[in-house]
């Protein structure tokens, strides 16, 4: 589990808590990137749904980035 973040819901002033996974999934794709930085929080918004894609749409490529991570042993 991750620390949590709150972003502010468009057109009102309520601060919400991102659900997990999408931190999961933008702490992996915005490599270096602090959580207050432009590129972090943009991931988190168009995954949040704010941007007007379809969260389920973003959903089904979060799960086929997650399906597609394999874990490799170092030694075998």
């Amino acid at each position: 589990m991750t620390f949590p973040l709150f972003v502010e819901e468009p057109n009102t002033n309520k601060q919400v808590e991102v659900p997990q996974e999408i931190l999961f999934y933008c702490d992996s794709i915005t490599v270096n990137a602090n959580r207050v930085d432009m590129r972090y929080l943009d991931c988190v918004n168009m995954h949040m749904g704010y941007y007007g894609n379809s969260k389920d749409v973003l959903e089904k490529y979060r799960n086929e980035y997650y399906n597609y991570i394999e874990v490799r042993p170092v030694f075998e």
